[in-house]
């Protein structure tokens, strides 16, 4: 399931993609999930605000999942301290087994996805990554008893409860993670 799939967007997922992932986030709620999937590996946390509700989000889903999360900068103090960005792409990769980037330019972003040879990750825990449409959707699933998955995937009309949708969202990063990295 979602072997090395950074996850950018949802369209390069098929139907049984989505429903595996949903699955997988359901498998976690009811404790049936693996203990600690992630056990042994190495994350990097690409990001300037370390502080940030979706920094937290990230090292949460991760860490509960076994893996140890390094943070990292994704900006260079000075210029000076400028690397060639294949350079580190490499060294991150070598280093760690998946990278998430959080405010990081999109060139580098890029250039970060092709030459660090792990998954790569661009905001996977924030409020405006496309899994949280699908954190939506698994809300309204469960609260309508309707297990349809709309094609093409698109955010329920109707308010959820935030906190139901907020659960649901960690409960799919952890799927993600765990199906590209375990």
């Amino acid at each position: 399931m979602l072997k090395h799939k950074s996850l950018w967007s949802l369209e390069g997922l098929t139907r049984d993609d989505l429903l595996t992932l949903i699955g997988r986030a359901r498998q976690f709620k009811r404790g049936a999930g693996p203990g600690a999937p992630l056990r042994g590996k190495n994350l990097a946390l690409l990001s300037d605000d370390h502080a940030s509700l979706e920094a937290d989000a990230f090292l949460r889903a991760a860490t509960e999942l076994g893996a140890r999360v390094a943070r990292v900068r994704a900006t260079s103090p000075g210029p000076a301290d400028r690397r060639d960005p294949r350079d580190m792409a490499g060294l991150l990769g070598q280093l760690y087994d998946a990278i998430e980037c959080q405010g990081v330019a999109e060139a580098d972003l890029r250039q970060l996805d092709r030459d660090a040879g792990v998954p790569v990750f661009n905001g996977i825990a924030s409020k405006g990554h496309p899994l949280q449409v699908l954190a939506a959707l698994m809300t309204w699933q469960e609260l309508s008893g309707d297990a349809a998955l709309p094609m093409p995937l698109a955010a329920p009309v109707q308010p959820l409860p935030a906190e139901a949708v907020a659960r649901n969202h960690h409960l799919l990063l952890q799927a993600v993670l765990s199906g590209a990295l375990a």
